[in-house]
């Protein structure tokens, strides 16, 4: 892990703590997890959320953390990684760049921002739901179990 990677994780931990509390579950090691994440505007701050065994824990984490960083804190949310699930392994925290995509958000206060991030997220859900990626997602997991057992 590099020098910045390592400085990045530990300010984006230190910034959990003062912009919400985000709780997480236990992870068993070689299951699939969930995390999310928003980088706000005009600062060097962001969230991170996980890891979650479900992507509507997840979510539900994600969405009350941003909440909680424009109604508490007046951050206007710059762009969000929607949940996206990870293999877990123990030794190091996960990629937290590994993500496949994050989505620009375009707004000029942080109510817009907010109503923005609500939006794209509520569609990012509705995809998931529309490709059952859950049920993708599963399989995966009874393969890694399989062979794991082997």
């Amino acid at each position: 892990m590099t020098l910045i990677h390592t400085l990045s994780v530990g300010l984006a931990l230190a910034l959990v703590g003062t912009v919400g509390n985000v709780r997480a579950e236990a992870v068993v090691t070689g299951h699939f997890v969930y995390y999310g994440s928003a980088e706000f505007a005009d600062s060097n701050a962001g969230l991170t959320v996980g890891p979650y065994s479900t992507a509507g824990a997840c979510e539900a984490a994600l969405d009350a953390a941003i909440d909680n960083a424009v109604n508490n804190h007046n951050e206007e949310i710059e762009s969000v990684v929607p949940c996206v699930g990870r293999w877990s392994f123990r030794g190091s925290w996960p990629e937290l760049e590994a993500a496949p995509y994050e989505l620009a958000v375009l707004a000029n206060s942080p109510g817009e921002s907010l109503t923005v991030t609500r939006m794209l997220l509520k569609e990012v859900r509705r995809v998931r739901q529309t490709y059952r990626a859950g049920e993708y997602e599963a399989a995966l997991q009874a393969i890694a179990k399989a062979s794991a057992s082997k």
